[in-house]
């Protein structure tokens, strides 16, 4: 998979005093200072996962090429390789419990 050029992950969703925010490590990446509403908190989890989403996706496309060139690994199982990254970038997206 090609190496993508966006700020390392692990990306994390912070509520401050009313205000919400990204962080990649110490850096913003994205904030809503401002009595934030419900949509401004989703889309902003939404954001804190996208790292999460991506690799969940790049799983999935390299299990299915892997798979039809029959270059899959016994000891992999597709629920660890690929659908427990997606259920967990899932739920970082949408606030809710993995």
């Amino acid at each position: 998979m090609d190496k993508v050029a966006h700020t390392p992950e692990p990306w994390k969703y912070v509520e401050i005093l009313g205000a919400c925010f990204v962080y990649a490590g110490q850096r913003e990446v994205l904030s809503y200072r401002h009595s934030p509403d419900a949509e401004n908190r989703a889309n902003a989890r939404l954001i804190a996962a996208a790292p999460e989403l991506l690799a969940a996706l790049q799983a999935e496309e390299e299990w299915r090429a892997r798979e039809e060139d029959g270059a899959l690994d016994p000891g992999w199982d597709y629920e660890t390789m690929v659908v427990a990254k997606r259920r967990a970038a899932i739920a970082k997206a949408t606030g809710s419990a993995a």
